[in-house]
């Protein structure tokens, strides 16, 4: 979503309504989907502690739903 008009993200770096420049949000939203790959990665090698760090991060940067999920079940395991 748009910092400045809040509108739909569209994967570009331009926002479709504005003009915004969306580099940093895209940066941020690519940071936290490899961090949620991590975390998942780790979880399927028993690194739950890791897992549990990496998903709490991830969300800290782009809270998602599926992030969300990810960070309470790695939360639980620990």
């Amino acid at each position: 979503m748009c910092p400045v008009c809040r509108a739909r993200f569209r994967g570009a770096t331009e926002c479709s309504r504005c003009g915004a420049d969306l580099t940093m949000v895209m940066t941020l939203v690519a940071s936290a989907w490899r961090m949620r790959q991590a975390a998942r990665q780790a979880l399927a090698e028993g690194e739950i502690a890791r897992a549990s760090e990496l998903a709490k991060r991830a969300q800290q940067l782009c809270a998602t739903t599926e992030g969300r999920k990810l960070e309470w079940l790695s939360a639980w395991l620990t």
